[in-house]
């Protein structure tokens, strides 16, 4: 598939979407990743991401098209789990692009004894059947995107030009390249501790997802100092690499808090990393690959006027390769700017 066509299409498709959603509790997001952001300032792994998000509580919006699709999925998945398919009380979608690199990308030879290019651009959909102040609640996600298209390896080695960074010149050997359909589907169940009050909020998330990350795992999670925003709409412990759909914060006046959270997964399948249907140059077994992961995060958010705000996070996640030069731990960080519409 040419990302010629595909990269336009999500766009439009997202724009009109977000044009129908006229609600006083809307959010659009900008946001972006970069292992550079990270206090070792490394340019590998999960290098860079960029995103834009609108979420929204408006009906007309929760009944738009996609977020249709991905609720007539929940009818059928949260039953099974044990849980009550209701009427969202909020919904979100988001439109984005991130890819990964070996540790050398100045040679196009291929490192076997690291990890392969690879990069996602998708469209993700999600929303939460959490009502304020519930205990409990869950949160769905569906995304559907292209592996192995141009559009990181473009906007990377742009980026490398203008800051003067070396050219990564591997990308020919990136899982999928040319192009090749996935899809993810994911849910998470949400329990608000007793000991949470209006200035500090606990949670543990238990939570699974099949499609080109296939894992399940739990999260506690936490968020200390001046709070407004929902807390149904706060949930940074189901972000995938660059995918924030699910957890970007909706501004609900002034605001200044900490918040951060751990998390144990134990990860059955990564298409990044172990490639899909096609054949790739360069893909990675499952018997190479650490089937436990665990990932910490710490961040800050502070809003301003007008209804913005900006967030800042660290993650840091233990190695997903066994062995060989690809055994490291991975750390990046990530900018949110948000706006109240």
């Amino acid at each position: 598939m040419n990302s010629r066509f595909l990269v336009p299409m999500f766009a439009v498709s997202l724009l009109a979407f977000t044009a129908q959603a006229e609600s006083s509790d809307s959010v659009m997001a900008l946001s972006t990743d970069n292992d550079l952001f990270a206090p070792t300032q490394t340019d590998r792994d999960y290098t860079a991401g960029a995103a834009i998000t609108y979420s929204s509580n408006s009906e007309e919006f929760i009944k738009n098209p996609v977020s249709s699709i991905s609720q007539g999925l929940d009818g059928y998945v949260l039953p099974f789990l044990g849980g009550k398919v209701a009427k969202p009380k909020s919904a979100a979608l988001e439109f984005g692009v991130y890819g990964f690199t070996p540790e050398e990308i100045k040679e196009s030879a291929i490192d076997r004894n690291d990890r392969p290019y690879s990069s996602l651009v998708y469209l993700s959909s999600s929303q939460s059947y959490q009502a304020l102040r519930a205990k409990s609640g869950w949160t769905t996600s569906m995304t559907v995107g292209v592996l192995g298209l141009d559009v990181f390896k473009s906007g990377q080695n742009a980026v490398h030009k203008v800051v003067g960074s070396d050219r990564a010149n591997g990308w020919g050997h990136q899982i999928s390249n040319g192009g090749e359909l996935t899809f993810r589907y994911s849910a998470a169940y949400h329990q608000y501790l007793d000991a949470s009050q209006p200035n500090q909020q606990f949670k543990v998330t238990y939570f699974g997802s099949a499609g080109y990350l296939t894992e399940f795992g739990a999260a506690l999670v936490f968020r200390d100092g001046l709070i407004s925003s929902p807390d149904n709409r706060f949930n940074p412990e189901l972000m995938a690499y660059g995918e924030r759909a699910p957890g970007v914060s909706a501004p609900g006046g002034r605001e200044n808090y900490f918040w951060g959270g751990m998390s144990v997964k134990a990860r059955a399948y990564n298409a990044f990393l172990q490639g899909q249907f096609r054949d790739s140059d360069h893909e990675l077994d499952a018997n190479e690959l650490n089937i436990l992961l665990a990932e910490v995060w710490a961040g800050y958010t502070h809003s301003f006027l007008a209804g913005t705000e900006l967030s800042y996070v660290l993650r840091v996640q233990s190695s997903e390769i066994k062995s060989g030069t690809g055994n490291r731990t991975l750390a990046w960080g990530g900018l949110v700017f948000s706006k109240r519409l």
